[in-house]
């Protein structure tokens, strides 16, 4: 069973119920003007349940899933589009095994660095 969730990106597109197809078309379309891509739980206990890809300078980008809370928020980096595109669906899609596919590390918040 997957669940309700909205993908939004930084030009203010939006897609409930996203495919994987939507997934992957909308990752795509990541530029330097149109940097991320948030796809939310709607059905979640709070508001704190998505996973953002966001398309850094260098043209890698960056990974962050967050869990309900500060305590459960985290972040990878990634270099590859199909390996980006796969990890975002299978989030979605609620698939075992999103969370090994690539090094995940605690979220720091720079600003209290």
């Amino acid at each position: 069973m997957s669940a309700t969730v909205r993908a939004f990106n930084e030009r203010g597109d939006s897609v409930e119920s996203p495919t994987s197809g939507d997934l992957n078309s909308l990752l795509r379309g990541l530029t330097l003007s149109n940097r991320f891509l948030v796809v939310e739980r709607l059905d979640a206990e709070n508001d704190e349940y998505y996973i953002q890809a966001y398309l850094r300078d260098d043209g890698a980008y960056w990974l962050e899933h967050r869990d309900g809370s500060a305590d459960a928020h985290f972040r990878t980096s990634c270099r590859t589009l199909p390996i980006l595109a796969q990890v975002v669906t299978m989030w979605r899609y609620q698939l075992p095994g999103w969370r090994e596919t690539l090094t995940w590390t605690a979220w720091r918040d720079e600003s209290e660095a």
